[in-house]
This record gives C-alpha cells, structure tokens and sequence, in this order.
C-alpha cells in the first residue's frame, strides 16, 4: 500500500482551500472540516477527507445547502424536538441537533431530537462523544443518502447501511464510543480499501451480479454483519424515516432535493445525575473498563480494547506522527481539485 503522510492541519487547511468556493456559512464549513479531520485522526478514514468529493458533487447539485438555517417544528411535550435540517451538510445539521439534546437533558433530565430534511452525517460517534464529554449518555442513529444494504439472505439492496452510536462517560477525556455500522462495514470503508489497493474480506458485499466479491471496485451492495446487523438496519432506518415523518429509506427518491426525501436523524441524551450518582456512576465504569480489560486472553499479544479506545489511541498517534492518505486518493483528489502550491509542497 503507498500513501503520503499529512499533518492534520495540512488537512484542514487542504479542506478549506476546496470548500471556498461554495460560500458556506463560516459555522458550517467549519462543521464540515472538522468533523471530517477528526475521522481521519481517529482513524475512520472512511468518513474523512475521502468523503470531500462526494460532498463537493451535492454542493453543486443542489443537494446540500450551504448557507441551512436549521428550523425547530415541534417540541412534543418538552423534551422532544424536531428539527427541519434545511438540507445542510449533515455533520453541521447533527452537531446542531445534539447540541439541542445536550441543553435539553441538562434541564430536563433526557433531551430527543429527531432531525428531517438533512444529509449524510459522518461518524455517529462524533456526536455521543459530544455529550460524554459533558458526563451524559448518548444515543445517535441516521438512515443513509442510499440504499446500499441487503437484508440477510438477500443478494438486492433494500436498507441503508445505518450507522447506530452509544456514548456513556468515565469522567475521563476517554469516554465510552460505541460506533458501529449495521451492515458488515460500511461502505466507505469498502471504497477506502479499494484507494489502499487491498482486497476486501468475502462478506462484505456483492457486486452488480449479486456474487460474493473481493474487489471493492466491484462492489454494489453491502451485506450485514449478520441477521443481527440487517435487523438493527431496518429498525434505524425506521426510526428516521417513518417515526419522524418521512418514508422508509427504501421508497425515498434520493434524486429530489426536499425534506420528504432528505436524511433523517435521531439523537436521544440521558443526564446521568438524574437517574443516580454521577460521580459514582463514572467510578463504577471505569471499574467495569478495568475489568473488561483484564479479561484473559485468546491470543496474548491482541489487547482486548473497549469501544472507542483504539480511536482515542488512534488520535494522538497521528495528532504527533501525521494522518496517512493513500496515494490513490491523493491522486483522486489532484484530478478532481485543482491542488494549491504549498499543499503539493506538503505532501497532498
């Protein structure tokens, strides 16, 4: 595998250079660029800077709004909102939206945001660790700009690949990050492995034959995990489709630009001191990650991690070492952006 490596203010600085031309509101882009740089700190480079072209095509066709002006529709009883997200880029719509819940379950106890009319959001983990960090729980889940999903035992897409996201805090700047996706892995880390020149494990999905493929080149459809993963699938895209007001993933028509077909979210936050002590809730978890970690192992030299560990871990690594881009998408992004001087100068 060739790759560069970038530090991660390169990266930002590279996002920045490309998004200027689109007008976003500052609060946006900046939204947008630093979600986007701290998934490939964490190393969920699926969700990062290889997700920037995507983004660019939807600015331009109208998809996504630049300049979204979020709007509350209802607040259902006191600690459910709604929020139209205007069709702003997903990671602006979604920290928006959890930063709603946060201030809710601070006054209330538990704070539900449902979020129509919006778009991909990146990494649902972003979003718990908002309010772990704030010595909340959290829950975060999306349906998906596709249908890319096959049900288990079927070779047709019919679900998004929806991502689901638990954060509960230790009192630590290391909190808890469950972010998974339902299907076998999501389908930009299928596309990160073909920028990496790798073969994919068989299972991860189909190609346009519905056959089992290793080339992630070929590939069409992902699979689930397990009937596990297929059934978490359709509960989410649910969750964010009908129960907010809009169709299933499966009937919306991904080509209209309008709140009916848009991505939908759900974020739900929990106030810890409501339900018991916090500090003691907070000691006991980091008891249980201790214990967690002294489980014996299978084999001596693979340590067993807690979710969200290897990403905190990830993080400072290339913090000081740098974030590696394959070659192949540095090549990508050179044919699709015009490439500044300085960001040649400094590896991209």
């Amino acid at each position: 595998m060739s790759s560069i490596i970038v530090s991660h203010q390169t990266l930002h600085e590279f996002l920045d250079s490309v998004l200027a031309p689109y007008n976003l509101l500052p609060e946006v882009k900046n939204a947008l660029i630093n979600h986007l740089v701290e998934a490939n700190l964490w190393g969920v480079d699926s969700h990062g800077l290889q997700q920037i072209i995507g983004y660019i095509k939807s600015l331009r066709s109208g998809r996504i709004n630049p300049t979204p002006q979020p709007k509350v529709l209802t607040t259902e009883g006191k600690c459910i909102i709604r929020i139209d997200g205007d069709l702003g880029p997903g990671q602006f719509v979604a920290q928006t939206a959890m930063q709603s819940a946060i201030e809710t379950a601070r006054n209330l106890g538990i704070g539900a945001v449902g979020v129509t009319n919006s778009n991909h959001m990146g990494m649902a983990g972003y979003y718990t660790q908002m309010a772990a960090m704030q010595g909340m729980v959290a829950f975060a889940t999306s349906d998906t700009n596709a249908v890319d999903l096959a049900p288990y035992g079927g070779r047709v897409a019919r679900v998004g690949n929806n991502p689901m996201s638990w954060g509960i805090p230790t009192g630590t700047d290391q909190p808890i990050i469950l972010d998974m996706a339902t299907g076998a892995v999501s389908g930009g880390k299928i596309k990160h492995f073909a920028y990496q020149g790798l073969p994919i494990p068989l299972g991860w999905g189909l190609n346009a034959a519905g056959e089992v493929d290793a080339d992630p080149k070929q590939i069409s459809v992902n699979l689930p995990a397990s009937y596990k993963g297929s059934g978490m699938a359709f509960v989410m895209d649910l969750l964010c489709g009908p129960m907010l007001g809009t169709a299933a993933a499966m009937f919306k028509n991904k080509s209209i630009h309008d709140a009916a077909n848009g991505t939908g979210h759900l974020f739900i936050v929990f106030d810890v001191a409501v339900w018991t002590d916090k500090s003691e809730f907070e000691e006991n978890v980091r008891k249980a990650i201790a214990e967690l970690k002294e489980t014996p192992r299978l084999d001596p030299e693979h340590e067993i991690y807690y979710p969200g560990e290897l990403e905190h871990k990830t993080r400072l690594k290339r913090l000081s070492e740098g974030i590696p881009i394959p070659t192949a998408l540095r090549d990508d992004l050179a044919s699709f952006f015009q490439i500044p001087d300085f960001l040649k100068k400094s590896g991209i």
